[in-house]
């Protein structure tokens, strides 16, 4: 594979490099496909069709894609201008270009047709997509595409979004797209890929909710409040124009898909106080503001790269957020660096990157950089062990900013500890650091609930301490709560990690045995009374035993109907039985 990136000022500079690379083919030898990539700054889209043509006069053979932009990737750096044009020569591989016509009323069936095309494809490795138009619903259509093998690696990004210079457009040799995809697939049994990603924005303050949807990309409310409150109250933010999306842009929101962060750039802020992002959220999803810290983006970016560099491919495919270049301004090349020397590059950025989680999901991201490898064959006997990493010197405006971070950083971490003790606190019996009753009666309703809603089986268990008044009329407070202690200890060590054991009051006790029937609960309630019968304890003569009572939740059952029939149980375990005993309600 060969990748040959140009960057031309102009159309005419652009018609050279065609002319030049179609003279300069041959010498490449046999070669088995041809894909041109190119990019068109915004403010020369009204070239595209002269590009088009072009392409189809001067290298009919070619396979080509491209998209209008607000800036460019050529050699590994950033470009504001001009026309991005990359040629990469397959030896054995083969690539496909192909339309997507977009309709959102269709976005599932367009997704499950264009699987079916995919899966039938012979040694499919990786997919492209660029879009046009940030507004499109292609969640049903990314849900049918994540059905794909895992190891197919997808990338893209929205190369163009129709807002910030003007309505652009992705094409291929035969068509011009305002509103949807061209897809480039890569085939090939010799063809190997290696995919990255990386954001580097952490969280900042307390997790929220969303609360109110407007549609999937506009928040009404968070936490019960309008989301322009948000941007008031922890940002400052009162101008709600170009300038909102300038100082907000830094401060995406996430939230957790598929066990993975995924950023949610901020676009406006309305008059009613909604707000709309670059990619989707859904109702009652957890969301948290987060920061960039300049210094840990470019960190986190070369460390991806010396990643790529390790793999050695033969072209790099990048799609990096405009967010970024927004941040790090006049740093943003130092996180292209190692794309520079891994080698010949092309990319955009985007106004919302695909990626990929390990689970096979594909997702519309935000803030993320994507570097993708290609090559043909094997590792070179060149290969890298290590990459040594330059220091990173940041422009004093950067420098400042990534200084502030660490120290709100360490503050949220302070403030985080201190919140997770206090709510441990509150959860805990600070004797026992077993669950507390309000603790209990939350697990009580949520096995309730999971019992209901999935037909599983849920036992419960009161424990009570035989004779506990006496233990503290005759060796006193002290000695009883080490009698407590102890007792909950073996509780602790006899229950499964599912399990939930907590103090239920005095020298009362209840665990909560997740799908497990009453059959379960009897053994592991016989292990815990043998255990305390045969136990020394801080009072000396003295013989300590419990008594138990067990039930499993049933359908009708109310937390506290649940409650009612393990307490009888268990003081039929005193009562009727002789105590040291256990009752099955």
């Amino acid at each position: 594979m060969k990748h040959i990136p140009y960057l031309c000022n102009d159309i005419n500079e652009f018609f050279h490099v065609v002319d030049g690379f179609a003279d300069m083919l041959p010498s490449f030898g046999e070669y088995s496909c041809v894909l041109a990539t190119v990019f068109v700054d915004i403010k020369l889209k009204e070239e595209a069709a002269r590009i088009i043509a072009k392409m189809q006069d001067t290298l009919p053979e070619v396979k080509l894609i491209g998209g209008t932009v607000s800036a460019n990737i050529t050699a590994g750096v950033i470009n504001y201008y001009g026309i991005s044009v990359t040629f990469s020569i397959f030896s054995t591989s083969s690539v496909e270009v192909l339309p997507v016509y977009w309709d959102d009323n269709d976005s599932k069936k367009i997704g499950s047709d264009f699987l079916k095309r995919l899966s039938r494809m012979k040694h499919l490795v990786a997919v492209g997509m660029y879009t046009s138009g940030f507004t499109l619903n292609v969640v049903p259509f990314f849900n049918e595409l994540s059905k794909l093998p895992s190891d197919i690696i997808f990338f893209g990004g929205i190369v163009d979004d129709g807002t910030v210079k003007g309505q652009g457009f992705v094409f291929t040799n035969d068509d011009i797209i305002k509103y949807g995809h061209v897809m480039v697939v890569f085939k090939g049994s010799s063809l190997i890929a290696n995919v990255g990603y990386t954001s580097g924005w952490r969280p900042l303050g307390k997790t929220m909710r969303v609360t109110g949807l407007s549609n999937s990309n506009t928040i009404s409310e968070i936490d019960g409040v309008p989301v322009r409150q948000i941007y008031e109250k922890y940002l400052g933010i009162s101008k709600w124009d170009d300038i909102f999306l300038r100082e907000a842009v830094v401060f995406p929101f996430a939230v957790q898909r598929s066990s993975t962060p995924l950023a949610r750039l901020p676009r406006t802020v309305a008059d009613d106080g909604s707000a709309t992002y670059g990619a989707d959220f859904v109702l009652g999803e957890k969301v948290r503001l987060c920061y960039g810290d300049p210094e840990f983006i470019i960190y986190e970016a070369r460390r991806l790269q010396q990643d790529m560099v390790r793999f050695q491919p033969e072209g790099v495919f990048a799609v990096s957020c405009w967010a970024r270049q927004v941040l790090l301004h006049k740093d943003v090349n130092q996180e292209l660096e190692a794309c520079r020397k891994s080698a010949p590059s092309t990319g955009v950025y985007a106004l919302g990157e695909y990626i990929r989680t390990i689970d096979g999901g594909i997702f519309l991201n935000n803030m993320c950089l994507s570097i993708i490898g290609l090559r043909e064959g094997g590792i070179s006997t060149n290969f890298y062990e290590s990459i040594p990493m330059k220091p990173i010197r940041l422009e004093r405006r950067n420098g400042i900013v990534s200084h502030l971070m660490h120290f709100v950083q360490a503050v949220s971490s302070e403030l985080e500890d201190s919140n997770r003790r206090l709510k441990d606190m509150a959860r805990i019996d600070f004797l026992t650091s077993l669950m507390n009753r309000g603790e209990l009666e939350a697990t009580l309703a949520n096995a309730l609930y999971d019992g209901h809603m999935n037909n599983t089986h849920t036992a419960v268990l009161m424990l009570d301490i035989d004779n506990f008044k006496q233990i503290n009329d005759t060796f006193g407070h002290d000695v009883g709560d080490q009698v407590l202690r102890s007792v909950a200890e073996v509780i602790k060590q006899n229950i499964r990690t599912t399990d939930k054991a907590g103090r239920w009051g005095g020298d009362e006790f209840i665990i909560i045995f997740s799908r497990t029937n009453i059959s379960g609960a009897k053994n592991i309630a016989t292990r815990i009374r043998e255990k305390i019968m045969n136990k020394s304890f801080a009072c000396d003569g003295c013989h300590i035993t419990v008594s138990i009572g067990i039930t499993e939740v049933r359908k009708e059952d109310t937390v506290m109907s649940m409650f009612q029939r393990v307490d009888t149980a268990m003081y039929n375990s005193k009562r009727q039985n002789g105590k040291n005993s256990i009752t099955v309600s």
